[in-house]
């Protein structure tokens, strides 16, 4: 098959591995309305793909991801919150978080297993690519969390939380937005391997081998038992309830203050008020 050629992020394939790797290192690979695209086409690709048994999804440089990018510019929503004086009109926005949810819910019914490869930041947006992935190996010294839940919103793949580490875990990373290290993601099971961030591309590559070793008949059906088993628990209704809470929470002075510190400050500002008041 033909190689894509992507903007954002790098393709290739070898020893039945697609190995996608965001490339958007001097934004610390940043979720963007256009990378978001490009993830589309990328897995599109790799699933009708033959020679594909496995994904390994990477982001180049010193993080896997910071989340989703929060210039105007490269905005996932069709309204960006510095062009309003008050709240966004509820409406879009509903239809907006749905689709970026929907966008997600593509990537978790991806016929093939995928392997997340973590180092560095992990963060807010991050987390739903961490959460449709079938696998993960971080390097110890990567960081995990939801800093954007102190005046942005959820993620609207909040459900996949409770189901990889618990009610209570999950309530106590929310409230709080802290962050955690590999070590203890992987105690909570929210990743399946942790190693020294200088072993962290070998380990990974090893797992994904493993992997690509078992017929693609059984990575298929194994994959999508174990899904079917959260979905019948109301896995995908409750993604649904989780966006339409999102779209509740983009409408409060939270989320309007800050874009008035963008509006009047600049984005800096507002992060380092946020820094300010929460550590």
């Amino acid at each position: 098959m033909a190689t894509p050629s992507f903007e954002h992020l790098l393709y290739g394939v070898d020893e039945r591995i697609c190995t996608i790797t965001l490339n958007r290192p001097d934004k610390l690979n940043a979720l963007s309305a256009s990378l978001l695209d490009e993830i589309e086409v990328a897995f599109s690709a790799a699933k009708a793909d033959p020679d594909v048994s496995v994904v390994l999804l990477r982001g180049a440089g010193r993080s896997f991801c910071a989340g989703y990018d929060l210039a105007p510019d490269d905005w996932i929503l069709s309204q960006y919150g510095a062009d309003f004086e008050g709240p966004v009109n509820a409406v879009i926005d509903r239809d907006d978080v749905t689709e970026i949810l929907e966008r997600w819910l593509r990537l978790w019914k991806f016929p093939k297993p995928i392997i997340a490869q973590v180092q560095g930041l992990c963060l807010s947006g991050a987390g739903e690519l961490l959460g449709v992935a079938d696998l993960v190996v971080c390097g110890e010294g990567a960081k995990f969390g939801h800093p954007a839940g102190r005046d942005l919103g959820i993620p609207v793949t909040l459900s996949f939380w409770p189901m990889l580490i618990g009610m209570r875990k999950t309530k106590e990373l929310l409230f709080t937005s802290k962050l955690i290290d590999g070590a203890e993601a992987e105690r909570l099971g929210l990743v399946n391997q942790v190693v020294p961030d200088d072993e962290l591309e070998g380990a990974a590559l090893d797992m994904a081998r493993d992997v690509a070793r078992t017929a693609d008949v059984g990575l298929r059906m194994s994959k999508l038992a174990t899904n079917r088993w959260f979905e019948n628990m109301g896995l995908l209704a409750s993604c649904y309830s989780t966006a339409d809470l999102d779209t509740f929470f983009h409408q409060s002075s939270t989320y309007v203050d800050f874009f008035s510190t963008v509006r009047e400050r600049g984005m800096a500002a507002a992060l380092e008020e946020r820094a300010e008041k929460f550590g």
